[in-house]
């Protein structure tokens, strides 16, 4: 008997498996998705609403639109720091996981990604520029950090697939790819 219980568990993994995939996420400039996950894990339905700048995006869109932009895809994420009166980024609650698409002045495009949960996140980007569709570098999320992705060109559209969540080392910067 506890093999046939034991082989059932194991196809019934299958399906929680996927209840906890976060679907894949299209955004113009000024779209904001929020996922939240119940005390199970599964993801609720995606919420759509315009984005609105939070304090701290405002820190980190001053901080990467003065950078000079890499001439390649860079291998790790860097941090950014805290702002002026030493704060840092608004706490992430612990079930969501938050994205917004913003551009600054219509010159720059911001990625922003907070992950509420306790593994770091990891998912694909490609964006459409002047109407041509190409992938881009984006960074793994720390677990309750949110990512600044900054392109110094405007996009059109970024599309966010194969969201997953993965182990990560406490300390280790994140890796991008």
């Amino acid at each position: 008997m506890k093999f046939i219980h034991i082989l059932l568990g194991l196809l019934a993994l299958p399906a929680a498996a996927a209840a906890q995939e976060i679907p894949n996420i299209s955004l113009a400039p000024g779209e904001a998705v929020t996922v939240q996950f119940d005390d199970g894990g599964r993801v609720g339905e995606p919420r759509r609403k315009p984005a609105a700048w939070a304090r701290y995006d405002l820190v980190a869109a001053r901080h990467l639109a003065g950078m000079t932009p890499p001439d390649a895809p860079v291998p790790v994420g860097t941090p950014i720091g805290t702002i002026g009166d030493g704060g840092g980024p608004d706490p992430i609650p612990p079930n969501e996981v938050r994205v917004r698409f913003l551009s600054i002045a219509g010159q720059h495009s911001l990625l922003v990604v907070e992950n509420g949960q306790g593994r770091a996140l990891a998912f694909r980007a490609a964006m459409t520029v002047d109407g041509q569709i190409r992938h881009t570098d984006v960074c793994i999320v720390l677990p309750h950090l949110p990512s600044y992705e900054h392109w110094a060109f405007p996009i059109q559209r970024l599309d966010l697939t194969d969201f997953r969540f993965v182990t990560w080392p406490p300390g280790r910067a994140p890796t991008c790819e």
